[in-house]
């Protein structure tokens, strides 16, 4: 139709009845927008998808079809005329499948009873046309062009729902698989807190679900006890970074529960905080930590003990040396406070140190206690202990290399030791310390073979060769923790 008639602004009737039009189908969009995004993955969707395009596109059916295998397409919902409907079903598969397969839209008019002008509109999931919209509006008049954009506006809306709703329902349906409790909970401005999602793994972190945590939040609160609980509203109204916390708590039994919750904030536009995270029920894995930390230090104190009975039972075959071993393990330990190791290393060392002279239970007792200076053939039965020593322990399953250490304590920094002659970075860090203390002791206390030289001697021999014989790191360590810090013998 021409519309040569022009209003007394200048505006011709049809410009304004094409504006009208845009504006009703802008509202048509824009309401259609709203609704789509309040839709919840957990929803029935196709019937509201249907209701939508009923009442905003002013259709008279509407129905949402999909190829099954064979290629024989199903029919997920339809909606308005119902005789229109059943016979949809049967003269619009050739047209659905086609729709499918190009991925453009299509027109035809249909006998549904009365003659409709049915439109058939592809939509698409993940960029793959997956399902056809139907619009079937009774009468034999076309489609306009306007209605047709319509239309196309609404699918592509559609089309960009339905991918968000599975994006969402594979989340969830991942989320309601693993055994944790993901959650979202919402801190609001005024110290309230509530529960916006929990997934299915609270039935097996708390044995609620997620339905009873959504309508009363308190059942997870009354679960923390006193003083935990305070912590973890503190902690969610902060909104300081990732949480990252055990919390006490306990079962539905009663029964003491420990709960691991992972955490990050975000900021509301309200001022509140939301939190998305995960909860975990670690109290089988605590009470396993728990028996495997009793069991070995059971183990480690049956082991320590069995170590000094063997370390006593060396000392009384050398009455001489009494308590050297002992001294020895306890300079040990101090020099390892002063080089900062950690605690597990210093007690591997200090071990170690206290059985440094194992291999000696091999030596005859009257070498060892020969009053004066050995022969050439029976100093080299002596420096068999470290080898013998090693020989002893190896194939005892220590936590740390204690035979390798007392193989090495011999051992020198120029290579001038025995029994391997290692140098340098060969020689075990705890090698390097139970030498260093095992000289100092030596040579400060008595001997059988001579008089005890004293404290200046020995400190004096291990500053003198320091880098040389000695590893510089421990005898500066050593230097200070006498002549600072005063430590004595006698403090043993």
């Amino acid at each position: 139709m021409r519309c040569p008639v022009v209003t007394e602004r200048g505006h011709s009737a049809c410009a304004q009845d094409g504006q009208t039009r845009m504006r009703k189908r802008l509202d048509a969009v824009m309401r259609t927008a709203q609704y789509l995004a309040a839709l919840d993955p957990r929803q029935e969707v196709w019937a509201e998808l249907g209701s939508v395009a009923l009442h905003i596109l002013d259709a008279d059916v509407v129905a949402f079809a999909a190829p099954r295998h064979g290629r024989h397409p199903v029919f997920h919902h339809c909606a308005g005329d119902h005789e229109a409907c059943r016979k949809l079903r049967t003269v619009a598969t050739e047209l659905v499948l086609q729709v499918i397969d190009s991925g453009f839209i299509a027109s035809e008019m249909l006998r549904l009873g009365d003659e409709y002008c049915t439109v058939f509109l592809p939509l698409s999931v993940d960029g793959k046309t997956s399902f056809v919209m139907v619009l079937g509006k009774r009468g034999s008049a076309p489609a306009s062009r306007d209605t047709l954009n319509l239309y196309l506006a609404i699918a592509g809306l559609f089309s960009s729902t339905l991918t968000r709703l599975a994006s969402q329902r594979r989340f969830l349906a991942m989320a309601d698989n693993v055994p944790e409790m993901l959650f979202q909970l919402v801190c609001y401005p005024d110290g309230s807190l509530e529960f916006a999602y929990v997934s299915g793994g609270s039935r097996a972190t708390l044995g609620l679900s997620p339905e009873q945590l959504l309508a009363e939040p308190e059942q997870f609160f009354a679960r923390l006890q006193a003083d935990e609980r305070a912590d973890f509203e503190e902690a969610m109204m902060a909104g300081k970074g990732r949480l990252h916390r055990i919390f006490r708590g306990t079962d539905l039994e009663g029964q003491d529960q420990y709960l691991l919750c992972n955490a990050m904030p975000s900021p509301r536009a309200d001022g509140g905080i939301v939190w998305d995270g995960a909860i975990q029920d670690i109290s089988e894995h605590r009470r396993l930590e728990e028996e495997r930390r009793d069991y070995l230090e059971r183990l480690e104190n049956s082991m320590e003990a069995t170590v000094q009975a063997i370390a006593h039972t060396i000392e009384k075959r050398d009455p001489y040396t009494a308590g050297h071993q002992r001294r020895v393990a306890a300079l040990t330990h101090r020099l390892c406070e002063e080089l900062a190791l950690s605690r597990d290393e210093m007690h591997g060392i200090t071990l170690a140190a206290s059985i440094h002279d194992i291999g000696k239970i091999h030596i005859p007792a009257e070498i060892l206690s020969y009053p004066g200076k050995l022969g050439s053939i029976e100093y080299e039965l002596v420096k068999t202990h470290a080898q013998i020593g090693y020989d002893i322990l190896k194939s005892t399953e220590f936590p740390w290399p204690v035979a390798l250490m007392v193989l090495q304590h011999h051992e020198r920094m120029d290579g001038s030791g025995y029994p391997n002659q290692l140098r340098g970075n060969e020689l075990l860090l705890g090698a390097r310390i139970i030498a260093v203390a095992d000289v100092v002791e030596s040579i400060s206390t008595f001997r059988p073979y001579r008089e005890a030289l004293g404290l200046e001697a020995a400190l004096a021999e291990v500053e003198q060769n320091k880098g040389r014989l000695y590893d510089g790191n421990v005898v500066n360590a050593c230097l200070h923790l006498f002549r600072e810090k005063n430590f004595q013998f006698g403090d043993i």
